[in-house]
């Protein structure tokens, strides 16, 4: 599905983003002015960003963002336009046109999507911006927000948890943010430290750390934002050099603002950011150690938390193969088992057999799944598993085009039967080769109670609990993989499915 033009409108330009606290920083700068003590304002909500007046930037403009809807989508979308800090506007109006693309794939009957912006900061060569999207689809209309940090001097844009020193930070801010908000709306199972939740941060008044999340990523939808402040005294030791720069930039006091001339090269390559997908391991599977890839389909499910769970207690990673109907029934376990470092695999939107849909029908079906992730983690993934195992040329084919692997097993657990937890660990023992791939679901919660007795079994052997990326190594697209070894993949291959599996 390519965007059309016909389903965007044109933004009206606006120097003067939205946001009350801009007037009310407005008025205190005059009643200081002025000497004028009967104007008394409230103070700001703790969780509120401080805001830049846009009046205050030299030069500031609006660019419309175009082209975006189709589909029964419509779009208006702008992103800043400020003088002499073009890759900052060319970078929101990239990130804007995925925004708007995954959400017209994901989600059943997107009707409308607008975009608006304010600054949060501006001083210390950075600019900080904060997006609002206003989606309505099928569960009404509801915000999303995200919030980037433009280093002038380099002219790159950064994410927000850039703001942080690394992951052990990211970790801690996760942790007293789900402290923050015990109690309330929000549920704790939803909070993970992952770039993509943490995707808007900012500074309140007080030099706080402020989170924001989406609505429906932390709480039900229909409690709407949700936010938690960290004071500054605890968030201060959590500070990258980026993040110094920001929360001095958003305390100093209103005044003209302008990026002196624009950066002279390139922006540099995006580094390791906080929150972003962690590494995978380099086991040598085969050559220095043996190792097993456990694998769920179907999920995430109500026993997807257990899963996790154990696998955290274990230190063992795992590969998850999800559907489109349950990632948008439970996106934060998506987040979560992919924030734990195991491996995401696409396993169709509507777990219908792949050959007997249409190529469109397939296509349509991989695309709504990677866009679905692609909202959660930020990232794209280059394995799928067929439902059932049931593929053909044609789903080889639009598996290539989508640059992912087909990912089967060689060993069947038959928990997808309705056995016993005994009899899954008793499958999973005796069936499971060295350097084997089994599949398991995590919709089974005979599963979840299998699980400590299966990776107890494997530990005792001595084997490396992995992800399928890690035991496979390098993959090509399209191509079907039942097991590592070449010799037992092709006569899994001839006998569409492993003899022992």
């Amino acid at each position: 599905m390519s965007p059309s033009p016909s389903g965007s409108e044109p933004a009206p330009r606006r120097l003067r983003p939205p946001g009350g606290i801009r007037s009310l920083i407005g008025a205190a700068a005059l009643a200081a002015a002025t000497g004028c003590n009967a104007l008394a304002l409230p103070a700001p909500p703790p969780t509120e960003f401080t805001s830049f007046a846009a009046e205050n930037v030299t030069g500031l403009g609006e660019s419309r963002v175009g082209g975006l809807g189709g589909d029964g989508l419509t779009v208006r979308a702008s992103v800043p336009e400020i003088p002499d800090a073009l890759p900052l506007t060319d970078r929101l109006t990239a990130i804007v046109e995925q925004e708007a693309a995954d959400f017209r794939d994901a989600l059943p009957r997107a009707e409308r999507l607008e975009v608006d912006w304010e600054l949060t900061a501006a001083g210390k060569g950075v600019v900080g911006v904060r997006l609002t999207r206003t989606e309505t689809d099928h569960r009404g209309s509801h915000d999303a927000y995200s919030t980037y940090y433009y280093d002038t001097r380099t002219g790159r844009t950064a994410y927000s948890t850039e703001l942080l020193a690394g992951d052990s930070e990211l970790r801690e801010l996760n942790r007293r943010v789900a402290a923050e908000l015990k109690g309330t709306a929000a549920e704790a199972a939803g909070l993970y430290p992952g770039f993509r939740l943490y995707d808007s941060i900012g500074f309140n008044h007080d030099g706080g750390l402020v989170a924001e999340f989406d609505a429906g990523r932390a709480a039900p939808v229909g409690q709407g934002r949700i936010a938690a402040a960290v004071p500054a005294g605890d968030a201060r030791p959590l500070l990258s050099e980026l993040g110094e720069r920001v929360l001095a930039a958003s305390r100093m006091d209103p005044r003209a603002f302008s990026v002196e001339s624009p950066p002279a090269q390139d922006p540099p390559a995006d580094p390791r950011v906080p929150g972003s997908r962690p590494g995978g391991g380099d086991h040598a599977c085969g050559v220095e150690t043996n190792c097993v890839a456990l694998t769920f389909d179907d999920g995430p499910a109500g026993p997807t938390d257990e899963v996790l769970d154990v696998l955290a207690e274990y230190d063992a990673e795992a590969t998850f193969f999800l559907s489109g109907h349950a990632i948008r029934s439970r996106p934060a376990l998506l987040g979560r088992a992919w924030s734990q470092g195991h491996g995401i695999g696409n396993h169709g939107d509507t777990h219908e057999s792949f050959p007997q849909l249409s190529r469109a029908e397939l296509d349509a079906e991989l695309t709504t799944v990677d866009a679905l992730i692609r909202r959660e983690t930020g990232t794209e993934v280059d394995i799928l598993r067929p439902p059932f195992g049931h593929t053909d040329g044609t789903v080889a084919e639009v598996a290539a085009e989508h640059g992912q692997a087909q990912i089967v097993w060689d060993t069947d657990s038959r928990d997808w039967t309705g056995i016993s937890a005994e009899e899954i660990v008793a499958n999973v023992v005796a069936r499971t080769p060295p350097n084997g791939l089994v599949l398991m679901h995590d919709t089974e919660k005979h599963t979840a109670a299998a699980l400590p007795a299966i990776l107890e079994h494997f530990a005792a052997q001595g084997y490396a609990l992995v992800t399928v990326s890690d035991l496979l190594g390098g993959t090509e697209a399209g191509e079907l993989y039942y097991s590592m070894d070449p010799a037992a993949n092709d006569v899994c291959i001839q006998l569409n499915g492993c003899p022992l599996g």
